[in-house]
């Protein structure tokens, strides 16, 4: 029970990275390597909000989405729009490209200091079935359910969501019936960032320090869930980052090799070749 507990928490955060790599994947058909460090570069915002010039931490972390929001328009409008007639491996490439640079810029305005942000709740918590659970990550657990429930209803009745969804299902289809093609990308690639910094602000508490690259490890367990549940779903992002976080959290409570380092993280991978082998198209994706 209690690594079902923390296997919640930890695997709510993987659904939300999860949740924008399958946002961008269902529109590109590309993977996105940098999308755990869009949230880790953007969380420096948060730090100069709150510690430097004392603001409420909601202000920094809305400092914190906007940069990461404008970190992804701006790579999409200056990288992605150009490459459209480029291969998938091409694009997943300047993806890769995106993430290194962030960590050089990282590294070199942050590398040697440590930053310690203030949690967003400093006090309270329950305790569930002999794991003690922080205020902060109650309301992780209640972010991520407004943020799955919100992308829902906006995905099935808004003009735009149906058209993102079209886009995603049937593109040159949609295209030929005027679908804003530029608009939809710009707004995956927003909306993934936005995801981004919301899963490593609230993760962030648990790790207690930022430092460069501290939370590029997301992206594993974020692409595995995204796997498990499917690409081409969003819903199996959701279902797939609470999978994964439960199997991370067993793995870690009843499984130690020793002689091999990083053991969950294998451990993932390996649930992510059943998966493959068994279901490709992940638990509630569809074939293409």
């Amino acid at each position: 029970m209690q690594a079902i507990v923390l296997g919640l928490i930890g695997g709510s955060i993987y659904a939300l990275i999860a949740a924008g790599i399958t946002l961008v994947y269902k529109a590109s058909r590309v993977l996105n390597f940098a999308q755990a460090e869009v949230g880790t570069l953007s969380l420096y915002a948060t730090w100069w909000v709150t510690v430097k010039h004392h603001q409420p931490w909601i202000v920094g972390a809305l400092a914190s989405i906007g940069v990461a929001v404008a970190i992804g328009l701006l790579f999409e409008r200056v990288i992605i729009r150009p490459m459209l007639s480029a291969s998938r491996v091409t694009v997943a490439v300047a993806t890769i490209g995106l993430f290194s640079l962030m960590v050089a810029i990282e590294l070199a305005l942050f590398a040697g200091t440590i930053y310690i942000l203030p949690p967003p709740i400093a006090h309270g918590g329950v305790k569930i079935a002999g794991v003690f659970v922080s205020s902060s990550q109650w309301l992780a657990l209640g972010v991520v359910a407004v943020v799955a429930v919100g992308l829902a209803l906006f995905l099935r009745f808004t003009d735009f969501g149906l058209a993102v969804q079209a886009s995603a299902d049937d593109p040159v289809a949609a295209q030929l019936m005027g679908t804003p093609r530029g608009r939809i990308s710009a707004f995956t690639w927003g909306m993934s960032g936005a995801l981004s910094a919301v899963a490593v602000l609230l993760i962030e508490p648990t790790v207690g320090v930022l430092a460069p690259g501290a939370f590029a490890g997301l992206f594993i367990g974020g692409l595995t869930a995204a796997l498990v549940g499917g690409l081409t779903s969003l819903p199996g992002a959701f279902v797939g980052g609470l999978l994964v976080g439960i199997a991370e959290a067993e793995v870690k409570a009843h499984i130690t090799i020793n002689a091999i380092p990083s053991f969950q993280t294998t451990a993932m991978l390996v649930i992510v070749l059943a998966v493959l082998l068994l279901r490709p198209q992940g638990l509630l994706g569809r074939r293409a």
